[in-house]
């Protein structure tokens, strides 16, 4: 039994740190595109899929944006955190929204290699790169360079602190971005939301796994403590039923040693009886069939005549 649970408790660790490297990916655009939907995609498999994509040169402008420091669980509950994102990625866009085309892929295995899409778009559509920074101090949206179009704007979004402001400070990222969308000059455009772990976020769920093993050990100690507990017990009822085979038995009459009148002996006279009743039945039942002589004789007269 524990080697049983022991195993499950491995493959259980197996799945938790083979979810430890996978990081959300969003995409949204104004004009209709064709993507793959899947919830586990692996990264060089999505990077051509929207490589292909991009070769068609569907937007005047592309938005790639890298946001660090997180994973799916920040966006759990995005209509909070990321207003802006939830809306864009919503199935149902409301009238006024430009969207038309969204991709989610909540577990992507693999770093995706954004440098494959700059190289599409620079090669295919000719695109001019415009880097914002965003993580820095002072780091402004340059809406000088914002025209003329094609553009790639390759925009940096700090990573979130670890404590209780971590979804404020993911609504800080969702309305930069929100607030580069709206100075575009305008509205066709293609946003790559990709996102990447933290080595702290790796740490952290490493420890969590640690935790769950040491717990699992403190179990099997309880578990053997009470194997040990079960053992003692048994011992006691080994000495106790040793020392009743060493007392001797009580002297007197049968009827004082022994009890003849036990419910199982009663219920046993009861079924007794209630047999003897339904034999006592059958036999006179049996005993009261009468059958006459005339039965055994011979048939005579006109039947007889037609059976010869």
């Amino acid at each position: 039994m524990r080697l049983f649970r022991q195993c499950a408790l491995a493959l259980a660790v197996e799945c938790a740190h083979g979810y430890l490297d996978t990081t959300p990916f969003f995409m949204f655009s104004t004009s209709e595109l064709l993507a793959t939907t899947s919830h586990i995609q692996s990264a060089p498999l999505l990077t051509s899929d929207i490589a292909l994509t991009l070769s068609s040169c569907p937007s005047d402008y592309y938005i790639l944006v890298s946001q660090p420091g997180v994973s799916a669980k920040d966006y759990s509950k995005s209509r909070r955190s990321t207003p802006l994102l939830a809306k864009a990625l919503s199935p149902s866009q409301s009238q006024g929204s430009a969207v038309r085309s969204s991709l989610t892929v909540p577990d992507v295995f693999g770093r995706l290699e954004s440098s494959t899409w700059v190289d599409v778009l620079k090669t295919k559509c000719g695109v001019s790169v415009v880097s914002i920074d965003a993580s820095r101090e002072g780091g402004g949206i340059p809406t000088k360079e914002l025209s003329p179009s094609p553009r790639l704007l390759e925009l940096i979004l700090p990573a979130p602190s670890a404590g209780s402001n971590r979804a404020s400070d993911l609504s800080s990222n969702d309305a930069f971005l929100a607030s580069v969308l709206d100075l575009l000059p305008t509205q066709n455009y293609t946003v790559l939301y990709t996102t990447s772990r933290s080595q702290d976020g790796m740490l952290t769920a490493q420890e969590a796994d640690g935790k769950e093993a040491a717990e699992y050990d403190m179990d099997s100690q309880i578990q053997e403590s009470m194997h040990l507990d079960l053992r003692r017990d048994l011992g006691v009822h080994a000495g106790a039923n040793t020392a009743g085979n060493n007392q001797t038995m009580i002297e007197g009459p049968l009827f004082d040693k022994y009890q003849f009148f036990t419910p199982g002996i009663f219920m046993g006279y009861l079924v007794g009886l209630l047999l003897l009743l339904i034999l006592y039945v059958a036999v006179s039942g049996v005993a009261s069939l009468q059958v006459t002589y005339a039965a055994f004789d011979k048939e005579q007269g006109q039947l007889a005549t037609k059976k010869q």
